[in-house]
Order: C-alpha cells, then structure tokens, then sequence
C-alpha cells in the first residue's frame, strides 16, 4: 500500500516514521520497500462516505514487482522515515518473535486535508499542527 493513500492532501505531503520497539528481520515481518517507488503515482485512495468505506482507483499503473523490493530489517531503536507514495508492505510473519513498532505519520500543515480521508476530528478537538 501506500500511505498516501488514506492521508489525502493537496498536494501530497504526507511522511511515514516507522519506530522500530524490536528488531525486524525477514523472519519476523519487517518492511519491505520498492526502491525509488515514491516517484511513481497514487494508485488508489481510501475514502470515508458517512459509514460507508472503499477503495478508489486512481491511477492504473501496476504495483512494483516484488522480487525488486528490497527488505528493510530494523534493529530495535531504529526509525524508518519514508515518503507517503512509497509502495511497502509486510512481509509474511514466520516466527516465534514479535515485532513491535510505533507508526506516525505527518502532514504539511499548509497542504488542504480531505474530508473524505478516514481520520477527521470534530470541530471541539480540531487537528493542529506541531506549531499551533
């Protein structure tokens, strides 16, 4: 996926930090990533109607090839910064261990924040930026 694709502005601005809390590896699941995939389009966006959800298509293009994705083991203690249309994924979890991680993600505060994305507030806990 990308996760542009459920924090919709315009323009795109949206930056994923993955915090690793346990070491990742290909055993237990870490991230996989398409190498220069961000400068590729949105394919689809995640749009909230009322309790209705769906997936939009936007763009055709086919995902990456996954035998050109690159995995991205993390030590515990490690943070993944990523762009929001950078195609990843988990790969499939085949161990006994865990692998906690904290996921953040930010928008450019000056960017338009669409209402149809899936995480609105209402007007008495607004969404603010870091410097509001």
């Amino acid at each position: 996926h990308q996760d542009a694709s459920f924090f919709d502005t315009t323009p795109s601005t949206v930056t994923g930090f993955w915090f690793a809390l346990e070491d990742a590896t290909q055993a237990n699941g870490c991230l996989w990533m398409q190498p220069g995939g961000h400068h590729g389009p949105l394919r689809e966006r995640f749009v909230c109607d009322g309790d209705a959800v769906h997936m939009e298509p936007l763009d055709a293009t086919p995902w990456p090839d996954r035998s050109s994705a690159l995995p991205v083991e993390a030590e515990a203690g490690t943070l993944v910064v990523f762009h929001g249309l950078l195609p990843h994924w988990s790969a499939p979890y085949r161990s006994d261990r865990s692998r906690h991680a904290y996921t953040l993600h930010a928008t450019d505060g000056r960017a338009a924040y669409a209402r149809h994305n899936w995480l609105q507030r209402g007007a008495g806990l607004p969404l603010r930026g870091f410097l509001d």
